[in-house]
């Protein structure tokens, strides 16, 4: 996460969120490797609750998850808000990890993603998979059924190298037809209901 990442995330607060409201928030891939710089500060207020979760332990990491597909420690709609900055890149089939925001962010819950769409390769042990165009990351949140409030490209010369995309987003109140649920969400319920059922079987 660098300056502009973290400006962008500051723009989403100040605009989308309101701090008199009770909020649950979830920072996908908040693993803050240097222990100096992460989202955490910007969502410090009374009535927010911040948890951070990454594929591995260590500094600003609440939750550890598993599988980066299937997050079987965090229920269904149990976020008011969840951000992710600088972190869709890093895996490979990141529209099952959209998947998974959209099923843990409460209806009408708000989502905030930050992506690069230019920059150098990483030099350290991160997959480094792709970079994002404004079509691209809006292609995502429409897979899974977000709205979209605001979508658009850091172009600023201060911006280099990453010219970072982000959108915010949220997700309907209500959904019109069970068949706009995402297969990979289908799937998901049906491996949980099959685990209940060998578990009473066993």
């Amino acid at each position: 996460m660098h300056k502009n990442s973290r400006a962008i995330m500051g723009w989403f607060k100040n605009s989308v969120l309101n701090e008199n409201d009770s909020l649950k928030i979830l920072d996908v891939g908040s693993l803050d490797v240097k222990g100096d710089y992460n989202y955490k500060e910007i969502f410090n207020e009374p009535n927010w609750k911040y948890t951070g979760l990454d594929i591995k332990s260590g500094n600003n990491v609440d939750i550890v998850i598993d599988d980066i597909y299937n997050w079987f420690e965090i229920e269904d709609n149990s976020f008011d808000v969840v951000i992710s900055g600088q972190f869709l890149q890093n895996i490979e089939y990141y529209w099952l990890t959209m998947s998974q925001i959209e099923r843990v962010l409460k209806p009408g819950g708000y989502v905030c993603i930050i992506v690069p769409s230019g920059g150098p390769n990483y030099n350290d042990d991160l997959l480094d998979c792709c970079r994002f165009t404004r079509d691209g990351l809006k292609a995502a949140a429409k897979y899974v059924g977000l709205d979209i409030l605001r979508i658009g490209r850091d172009g600023r010369p201060i911006a280099k190298p990453w010219f970072d995309v982000y959108v915010f987003a949220q997700k309907p109140r209500k959904r019109i037809s069970g068949n706009n649920k995402n297969i990979e969400g289908r799937v998901n319920d049906l491996e949980k209901k099959l685990e209940i059922i060998m578990e009473k079987i066993n």
